[in-house]
């Protein structure tokens, strides 16, 4: 009997052919995920990408972030190559190798870092702009800020930039820049106060700086002088605390929280605007008169609001005191606005303390010091009393008294006393201060008396033989009054 072959598994299944498994290429990934990885290497290591294989040719290009500086292009950890070494020129060809190969297209930011580049490169920075330009960069970087002794910085060109041409740029930073404006001004940009004080530094011809709705700005200042900057626009700078310029501006437009100015003896012309007007005025009058003093015109634009009213306001007591003759700037006939804003006031006492310096003397008032002023009328029809200290007959006192009387129809009296009774045990009196008592005798006396027809005026009697050789003190220390009384009795 033949034997019957045995097939072998193998001959059954026929000769084993071995698969080979396909291995998955870098350059299969999603091009996303490829541009992400080229946008993690620095722009040297992602330009050499370009020799793996034609289809790496490209991609790299599709960077959207390129920044050219040292440690971008040169820096090796393995072979450690010095800054000084590196020339300009050298760096300028990387530079222009690499913008010459991409493709320009969805640059959003453009960086260039290296001091040693200045005004004599300009030819070269120039081309980057215009790349910058071409690709419609949205961030420009050029920091060329110097280590050593500056040569001349580099001029930026903005001819180069126009409506058309700037229309995607969002932000810029310029370091040791020279910026020959004569006109800035920067809206909606989120600079700095160290950055600001950076950019001016660069700014020798500017003559108008605006600033509008910076928002990280908290001051304005510059350590060297802007002698050609004259005129200055801020509005809507929130956190902005401080604002201290050139020397030689001549023109302020401010709109915004109301703040402190540094003194500027140059500034001419200044526009206000103001939420309203009570606290524009307080402003103005508090801030302005120390801190411009050739101030020539004031603009205030302010909300129309209601006029400020104490409605509940029964008895204001009001004392001045005047420190000094010569810097005596309040005219007391600017206290007529009381009489609008307490309406229903009915007892008003005005206490004034004047004090005399040197060979400064008080005059009462006359004729030769010009005709008494009159006020549009304010009628008040609910003051009842009136009661007036240190009344020495100066012009200012004279028209108020004569305007209250005036205008306060149901006003039952006005009590006038020329001597400062209150709180003048505090301050320095003079002989001279009891002639003053007897001059504003006279002056209320010859004034008040001629226009008080309700017969509601009265007046201390203050003659000169109470006041030769008696110490002032005397008639108005309540203690001396209260023992001359008793000698008296």
């Amino acid at each position: 009997m033949a034997k019957r072959k045995t097939c072998s598994k193998k001959q059954l299944n026929g000769p084993r052919v071995k698969k080979k498994k396909s291995r998955l290429q870098l350059s299969d990934l999603p091009s996303d995920i490829l541009h992400y990885i080229i946008s993690q290497l620095p722009i040297k290591e992602a330009a050499r990408t370009s020799i793996l294989s034609k289809h790496w040719e490209d991609v790299w290009c599709s960077r959207r972030n390129l920044k050219f500086s040292f440690k971008s292009l040169f820096y090796n950890r393995k072979c450690r190559i010095p800054y000084s070494s590196i020339k300009e020129q050298v760096f300028i060809d990387r530079v222009n190798t690499v913008l010459n190969q991409h493709s320009g297209v969805g640059v959003e930011k453009l960086e260039f870092e290296f001091s040693s580049l200045h005004n004599e490169h300009a030819e070269h920075i120039d081309g980057w702009l215009k790349f910058a330009i071409a690709s419609k960069t949205k961030q420009l970087i050029l920091d060329f800020t110097f280590v050593h002794p500056p040569m001349e910085p580099y001029s930026f060109p903005f001819q180069l930039f126009d409506a058309t041409t700037g229309s995607q740029l969002q932000s810029m930073k310029l370091g040791s820049v020279l910026l020959n404006l004569t006109k800035l001004e920067l809206v909606d940009v989120n600079i700095t106060s160290e950055e600001f004080e950076t950019t001016l530094f660069n700014c020798n011809v500017l003559e108008f700086l605006g600033i509008s709705r910076c928002l990280m700005l908290t001051s304005l200042w510059t350590r060297h002088p802007l002698n050609h900057l004259n005129h200055l626009h801020v509005s809507h700078c929130p956190l902005l605390q401080e604002l201290e310029l050139s020397s030689g501006l001549i023109t302020l437009e401010y709109e915004g929280p109301l703040m402190p100015l540094a003194s500027h003896s140059t500034l001419r012309n200044v526009c206000i605007k103001s939420p309203d007007v009570c606290s524009a005025l307080a402003y103005i009058f508090i801030e302005f008169p120390s801190t411009l003093p050739r101030l020539e015109m004031l603009t205030i634009r302010c909300q129309e609001i209601e006029p400020l009213k104490f409605t509940y306001l029964r008895h204001l007591r009001l004392e001045l005191n005047f420190v000094s003759l010569e810097t005596r700037t309040t005219d007391v006939l600017d206290l007529a606005c009381l009489l609008e804003a307490a309406p229903y006031m009915e007892k008003l006492e005005l206490h004034v303390i004047l004090r005399m310096w040197m060979d400064r003397t008080l005059e009462r008032y006359r004729k030769r010091h010009g005709e008494l002023r009159s006020l549009p009328s304010q009628l008040h029809s609910h003051l009842k009393v009136v009661n007036m200290t240190g009344f020495y007959g100066q012009k200012d006192q004279v028209d108020l008294a004569l305007h209250i009387l005036g205008n306060a129809s149901v006003l039952e009296t006005m009590k006038i006393n020329p001597k400062p009774m209150v709180a003048a045990t505090n301050v320095l009196l003079t002989s001279e201060d009891g002639f003053c008592f007897v001059d504003g005798y006279r002056a209320a006396k010859k004034y008040l008396f001629r226009a008080d027809h309700r017969g509601v005026v009265d007046v201390v009697k203050v003659r000169r033989r109470d006041v030769e050789n008696v110490w002032p003190y005397k008639l108005v220390d309540p203690y001396w009054i209260a023992l001359e009384a008793e000698q008296e009795r």
